[in-house]
């Protein structure tokens, strides 16, 4: 797993976020606003306290110490800077143990102090990750409406940053709405706006694959290995088409350039 000292910027599918520098921002924009009536308003699918206390069931004396300590240095913080470092270590606490869906919860209240972008992009990654985990469909559902919540308060303090507008499509791609085909409605849309950005193309190739569209992934992948050639992703992509689809072309030409850890 990709982590930092905060929860970690997560992998999404195979590719890296981008590092985001903060930028302080203290306006609450209309977005915002919207994405914050909507958590108040239809979040409640699973409460904070309900996880917590399953949750802690499941700990070891050890863990149970630890979170403990953490806990304590919380009620202590005497200022917001302070209360924000621990609540990242208890983020980080949830995390090491794979309970995303905490993590994630404890990197929003990191965000709702912070405001800033990245703050929320880590909230809604780890809630994104949270989706993919062997949740309660509850559980899954709780993390799915948190990750829309955080990703739409970054993209309103970063409207130019398409990586929010991505995660947040995945979203719906992992999780599906009423209509099933929103999150790859949205993935295309995006695309019609930023059709060089490479994380989407890897996304939308990488769908294909999944759907046994192999023509149309060769095509993509084909057109981004001609403006990188040796980017390792789009390497391991097109060698699994070519070998598992059929496609005519030396697979050997991409291994070369796959990094297979």
């Amino acid at each position: 797993m990709i982590r930092r000292d905060h929860p970690g910027l997560l992998a999404i599918a195979l590719f890296g976020l981008l590092i985001i520098s903060y930028f302080g921002l203290k306006i609450v924009s209309k977005e915002m606003s919207t994405a914050n009536e909507f958590k108040t308003k239809k979040l409640e699918v699973t409460g904070l306290d309900n996880l917590l206390s399953k949750a802690i069931k499941e700990l070891s004396p050890e863990q149970n110490a630890e979170l403990e300590i953490l806990n304590h240095l919380l009620v202590d913080s005497k200022t917001e800077t302070s209360k924000a470092e621990i609540l990242k270590k208890i983020s980080g606490f949830w995390y090491k143990i794979d309970k995303m869906h905490l993590a994630g919860a404890y990197a929003n209240q990191v965000a709702e102090i912070e405001k800033t972008e990245e703050a929320w992009s880590i909230a809604g990654t780890t809630f994104l990750s949270g989706m993919e985990a062997n949740f309660e469909e509850k559980d899954r559902l709780y993390c799915k409406q948190q990750a829309r919540v955080a990703f739409e308060n970054a993209i309103s303090l970063a409207p130019e940053n398409p990586q929010h507008r991505l995660n947040l499509a995945l979203g719906s791609v992992k999780m599906p709405d009423e209509n099933p085909m929103q999150g790859i409605l949205a993935l295309l849309d995006l695309e019609k706006t930023y059709p060089d950005y490479v994380p989407l193309q890897l996304v939308l190739s990488q769908l294909a694959i999944q759907t046994g569209q192999w023509e149309k992934a060769y095509k993509r992948l084909t057109g981004l290995l001609a403006k990188q050639k040796e980017l390792p992703e789009a390497n391991c992509l097109m060698e699994q088409v070519i070998l598992q689809g059929g496609i005519q072309d030396d697979p050997a030409k991409y291994s070369t350039y796959c990094k297979k850890n």
